[in-house]
């Protein structure tokens, strides 16, 4: 019996050296993980920085919600975005989310349709003209 728990005994702190072992790996992976995430982020932030600096004043843009313009006038902090003919609007300079070319019509793709209005001068007679349909079946 003494020599079973001499053999326990023995056997005990290579079991231990293991878990540690395994538990040193997991850190160290997760060390390499966040390395790589923060060195990822910082440089996305030095690219939108980069495209913010470049702004000037007749530069189309695209924020990053989405609206498309033209640089009318900017300063350190805000620019002043022309998003139709004598429609403008200001916004802080980190809105900014990338320069459009100026071969890309309105940000469109080339191989993209540009999105059209309804014709509202179409003649809409013909349904004013007609008389309503007989609801009565509808009431209680």
């Amino acid at each position: 019996m003494g020599t079973h728990i001499l053999a326990a005994a023995a056997a005990a702190p290579a079991a231990k050296s293991s878990s540690s072992s395994s538990l040193l790996l997991i850190i160290l992976v997760f060390a390499v993980l966040m390395i790589f995430m923060f060195r990822s982020q910082r440089r996305r932030k030095q690219q939108a920085q980069n495209t913010q600096s470049q702004i000037m004043n007749g530069t189309r843009i695209r924020t990053v919600h989405g609206i498309y313009g033209t640089v009318v006038d900017s300063d350190d902090r805000n620019v002043m975005v022309e998003v139709a003919p004598g429609v403008k609007i200001k916004m802080l300079r980190q809105a900014v989310g990338a320069v459009v070319p100026d071969d890309e019509p309105d940000g469109l793709h080339p191989t993209m349709q540009a999105f059209e209005e309804p014709d509202m001068g179409a003649d809409t007679s013909d349904q004013s003209s007609s008389k309503p349909e007989d609801r009565s079946d509808l009431s209680a």
